[in-house]
């Protein structure tokens, strides 16, 4: 969690011709309703060198969780809440 305002800050990377990312986004769209403390910012590959560089993309969709790369091109629901629950327990 973020330790300024407790939040969980999720970056999900992607490209509007990737046939993996609409069901990734679906995914953490329902969980983002279960989780107050997350924070998600969309971010479209192609506007952001900088975030690409940053984590070194070379897929998408990429999730990044608190500034680490956690998830590259598979996403399943229940793997993302597993790890969220992770990263809340510490």
């Amino acid at each position: 969690m973020n330790e300024e305002d407790g939040k969980i800050k999720m970056e999900f990377i992607y490209s509007e011709t990737c046939p993996d990312c609409p069901p990734a986004k679906e995914a953490v769209e329902r969980i983002k309703e279960d989780y107050e403390d997350l924070d998600v910012e969309y971010i479209k590959a192609k506007d952001r060198a900088d975030i690409i560089n940053k984590y070194d993309i070379t897929h998408v969709p990429t999730i990044v969780i608190n500034e680490k790369v956690e998830f590259v091109e598979t996403l399943t629901e229940e793997k993302l809440r597993n790890r969220l629950e992770e990263i809340r327990n510490g």
